[in-house]
């Protein structure tokens, strides 16, 4: 049972630290503060993972799955995760490359149909977020 206790700390805790950086991170968003997305979610995922954001985008499917299923433990922190690609990749600088936005927009997508494809539950949400990812990669 304690054990049990633990693992559901952890879970809630990283599910807390993600929704609290997509808070951050959509409100610089909405105070159009842009050039500090990158910034604020470099900090945060170094901080909390020890990963690096750059890394993290040019990873090849397998190993950027690999390294979510070791450190993310629910649905929700997937899509979590996803909604922040994607909102960095929404609000990605003018100076950086279009590739760059692309990649953010990837990881997203990746992260959504991973979900799709393990969980139980369909969602109509997120399977509109799916096809929204691939309008913008594909468009």
């Amino acid at each position: 049972m304690e054990r049990r206790d633990y693992l559901m700390d952890q879970i809630n805790e990283l599910g807390l630290f993600i929704a609290k950086l997509m808070g951050r991170l959509s409100k610089m968003a909405q105070d159009n503060q842009h050039d500090l997305l990158q910034g604020e979610a470099k900090d945060a995922l170094t901080v909390q993972f020890g990963w690096e954001l750059d890394d993290l985008l040019f990873l090849e499917k397998s190993a950027f799955i690999s390294l979510m299923e070791e450190n993310l433990l629910a649905d929700e922190h997937y899509e979590k995760l996803a909604e922040i690609f994607s909102l960095l990749g929404d609000h990605a600088l003018e100076h950086e490359t279009l590739l760059r936005k692309e990649l953010y927009y990837q990881k997203a997508l990746w992260l959504l149909r991973y979900v799709d494809h393990h969980s139980s539950n369909y969602s109509m949400e997120r399977q509109r977020k799916i096809v929204d990812l691939e309008v913008r990669l594909n468009g």
